[in-house]
């Protein structure tokens, strides 16, 4: 018996001797599944926040880490429509809409420190005084934040606020303590799965599993997030095994992913709630048919095929993503003024237009906004405009169009976050670099706001979607998705419940 059994033996330390040979051929899965077996995983930022100061800054940099892993809000609203506790763990709603009253759970923040309802109201006052409107517009009904006793928080409104309840299911109803509310913008403290150990400017987030945390403990026990802002630099890291996922693929490397076949090699997902709807602005000082003769000179398809990914965009003329219940792709019934060369190019002859000299502001130093850029101009040119190209970089189109009053440039091109109350803005003298402020549009916002059912609500969503296509001012083009890869054998991915929060609690190897 003893030869067969060394014979077996030395058939499986060849097999393992060949294996350990595979792996290190290939170093990056070495790499990988070295962190699975320590419980570890290192994710990719495209961004430095250069503040983790969630009441302050909305940047997505920020809101894709510390909210939903180390802060938690009131509620978790599930992509179902169901509602999930957060930091409070029941809550009761008045027949009238007007009285929240919240139980808060028993816990402790992720410095040891109890979780109180003084906490909660501090909270949810910092979040009403925040300089962030999708912070603070949540709390434009309510009248009074007050203790019951020392688990019950209550919450009064002047009337039905749609936006107040979607709030405490965002950042909006994030929890932190008040001793710690000085130390935020560096160290984020909540009773969320996870805790901030370490954040270096321009280098990286070091978390690790919250000890004190409330729920299940999270499978993966340590989070690096590299921030590396160069998207080829961070795609090689992920082929190259250095890191498990890029979470967020920003549009420009959408075509570098499929023709290095990424797609194949990794897992890929694509997701709404990090992605944004592409538009151009056209100042609403031009008179309203020259808007919409301009409006008609976007091929929606043309921008699409430029960034050769369809499976990551929509054409659409709404001002959504897919995710909002108000979101419409691109149709003869939801464009009203659909691109149309030959049509254009009359009117311009018609109605004198080529006298009419007319600027376009681009971004230089934005991959994704200079390239629909490289397409609009001469298409509008093309079709008669007397169109010139303002092409400037960041630093100087903050200053120039964010911060224009009036607005200093024609027509330009945008992405930003799905919010349509952004554009709210009853008073023209108020008006910013969006250009648009509607009363018609504003009061159906407003409107929609006070809905005391979701049927109603989406009812004046769809009115106010159509108030902006017909105004010509916001002329969406593509609704981008959210794009990300991760390791083949790293599971769990759900999609965002906070905002754009990626969860790593569910994640597991």
């Amino acid at each position: 018996m003893t030869q067969p059994i060394l014979k077996s033996f030395r058939l499986g330390l060849t097999m393992l001797t060949a294996t350990a040979a595979i792996l290190a051929a290939v170093p990056g899965v070495a790499l990988a599944q070295t962190r699975a077996e320590e419980g570890k995983m290192i994710l990719v930022a495209r961004q430095d926040p250069g503040t983790l100061d969630y009441t302050k800054s909305n940047l997505t940099a920020l809101r894709l880490w510390i909210p939903a892993n180390v802060v938690e809000p009131l509620v978790y609203f599930n992509k179902d429509g169901s509602v999930a506790p957060g930091v409070a763990e029941a809550w009761k709603i008045s027949d009238d809409k007007l009285t929240y009253t919240f139980t808060i759970r028993e816990a402790k923040f992720s410095n040891g420190e109890p979780l109180t309802v003084e906490d909660v109201i501090y909270s949810l006052n910092a979040m009403k005084a925040s300089p962030v409107s999708q912070n603070s517009a949540a709390y434009q009904a309510v009248t009074a934040i007050e203790k019951v006793d020392d688990r019950t928080v209550k919450v009064t409104l002047d009337r039905p606020s749609q936006n107040f309840w979607k709030g405490m299911g965002s950042t909006a109803g994030l929890i932190q303590p008040e001793a710690s509310a000085e130390t935020i913008a560096t160290n984020p403290i909540g009773t969320g799965p996870y805790k901030l150990v370490s954040y270096t400017s321009n280098s990286s987030f070091e978390f690790t599993a919250n000890e004190n945390y409330w729920g299940d403990a999270p499978a993966i026990k340590d989070v690096t997030v590299r921030i590396i802002t160069d998207g080829t630099a961070g795609l090689n890291a992920l082929e190259a095994g250095e890191v498990d996922s890029l979470p967020v693929i920003t549009i420009d490397l959408w075509e570098q992913l499929m023709a290095r076949g990424l797609d194949k090699n990794f897992s890929m997902v694509t997701y709404p709630q990090i992605g944004e709807p592409t538009y151009a602005v056209i100042n609403q000082k031009l008179d309203p048919e020259l808007r919409q003769a301009l409006a008609m000179t976007i091929d929606r398809q043309a921008y699409n095929d430029a960034f050769g990914a369809s499976w990551g965009a929509e054409n659409t003329c709404t001002f959504a993503l897919p995710n909002q219940a108000w979101y419409a792709a691109e149709s003869p019934e939801s464009c009203p003024y659909p691109y149309d060369i030959e049509k254009v190019m009359a009117l311009v002859a018609e109605k004198g237009y080529a006298s009419t000299p007319l600027e376009y502001a681009s971004l230089s130093d934005v991959p994704d906004l200079s390239l629909p850029a490289d397409i609009m101009v001469p298409t509008m040119q093309a079709a008669g405009f007397n169109m010139s190209r303002n092409a400037i970089d960041l630093a100087r189109y903050s200053q120039l169009i964010f911060q224009g009053r009036p607005p200093q440039f024609d027509v330009t091109v945008m992405s930003g976050d799905a919010d349509p109350t952004q554009w709210a803005c009853a008073d023209e003298a108020s008006a910013g670099w969006s250009t648009y402020c509607s009363a018609e549009y504003t009061q159906a916002l407003a409107d929609a706001d006070e809905a005391l059912t979701d049927e109603d609500y989406l009812a004046l969503m769809q009115k106010s979607a159509d108030i902006l296509r017909k105004d010509a001012v916001i002329v969406p083009i593509i609704a981008k998705k959210g794009v990300g890869l991760f390791d083949p054998d790293l599971k769990g991915f759900v999609e965002p419940r906070v905002a754009v929060a990626l969860e790593f609690a569910p994640l597991h190897w």
